[in-house]
């Protein structure tokens, strides 16, 4: 694996998800569904590169959330924060795909060193 690239990054995330779970998006609840802790997961995942991207105003998962849980990771990491009015990105879309592009590149070059 040459690294992880985290979009949205909650502590809480689920095993799987079936069509049903889309009514999280409406509830804003975590669906029935086996959880694991990211936090716990990225504390031991060794010295691969995680990049996350995060949206200024994600109605599920606060930044400070995601910095915390970003905190939580060995190095090298680095977080790309999006200036957006939701989770989706949906009034700024250009601003996303060019942080997805920069987390990509950066993933590769990160894990040739």
């Amino acid at each position: 694996m040459s690294g992880v690239i985290a979009v949205g990054l909650p502590d809480v995330n689920e095993l799987g998800w079936r069509w049903k779970d889309a009514m999280t998006y409406v509830t804003h609840k975590l669906p029935d569904e086996p959880t694991f802790s990211v936090r716990s997961a990225l504390s031991k995942m060794g010295s691969i590169p995680i990049a996350a991207i995060h949206s200024t105003r994600d109605e599920y998962v606060p930044l400070a959330d995601a910095q915390l849980t970003l905190a939580r990771a060995p190095e090298p990491k680095r977080l790309w924060i999006v200036e957006a009015s939701d989770h989706r990105f949906s009034n700024n879309l250009p601003d996303f795909d060019r942080s997805l592009l920069e987390a990509i590149d950066w993933v590769q070059n990160s894990g040739q060193r």
